[in-house]
């Protein structure tokens, strides 16, 4: 019990900086081009620099607790504050920029999104009465509200609580004592 206090201690601060870079990449695609929240290769950056983050939290949080054990609870948790706080953070700055700060950018991604659903049905040759369907749909819907945004965060977290039970499967560590 006494070293789940310090794996949280441990983890924690990478969940800050993990929060502090998924919101400049916010920032910086807000800035530069909306399009970028349309784009695969966002998400798939995204997805390694917070896969990066998660494990050098498990190894820096297993060398810190410094016992012979890493036990499976304390892995699992080595990964899952960081993400947790890192993406509350990052969802924050999103609800601020895109509800506050400038509404009408979160109407630019939506109509980007659209186009972009529009000319990927199109090359799979979908009828076009499918297409206006499912254009109608991306331009009704807005993620970008508070709920759609804090049930984005549930689900991330759904996804990333699996991905930090593997990570803890691959980094506890079995007290030699008891084996």
């Amino acid at each position: 019990m006494e070293n789940s206090t310090s794996v949280k201690s441990v983890a924690s601060p990478f969940g800050i900086y993990l929060g502090i870079i998924l919101s400049l990449i916010t920032i910086l695609a807000y800035t530069f081009n909306l399009k970028l929240f349309t784009s695969w290769y966002l998400g798939v950056f995204n997805f390694i620099i917070i896969i990066i983050f998660l494990i050098i939290s498990e190894i820096k949080t297993r060398k810190a607790v410094a016992n012979p054990a890493f036990p499976f609870k304390d892995a699992f948790i080595a990964s899952f504050i960081p993400i947790a706080i890192g993406l509350l953070i990052s969802t924050i700055v999103s609800i601020i920029i895109f509800n506050f700060v400038d509404p009408e950018a979160a109407q630019t991604v939506i109509e980007l999104t659209a186009e972009m659903s529009r000319n990927m049905m199109e090359r799979f040759g979908l009828p076009e009465a499918e297409i206006e369907k499912a254009v109608a749909e991306v331009l009704e819907s807005n993620q970008f509200t508070l709920l759609n945004q804090l049930k984005s965060y549930i689900f991330q977290l759904a996804f990333w609580a699996a991905i930090s039970l593997i990570l803890a499967l691959i980094f506890r560590k079995k007290d030699p004592q008891t084996i």
